[in-house]
């Protein structure tokens, strides 16, 4: 289901980074692929990532 969500609905894709089930490599189909709001969803990530 979720690599349905990645290639088929790029409005959904930025809720994808934030899924623990989602794989290194469709995280990084995600990261090339874009989306709205995948740049700044990352962006969250590593900043919260950051504070750790």
């Amino acid at each position: 289901m979720l690599w349905h969500i990645a290639r088929e609905a790029p409005q959904l894709r930025m809720w994808l980074i934030a899924n623990p089930s989602a794989t290194p490599a469709m995280l990084e189909f995600v990261a090339q692929t874009g989306g709205p709001g995948v740049r700044r969803a990352f962006e969250v990530l590593f900043e919260s990532m950051d504070e750790q």
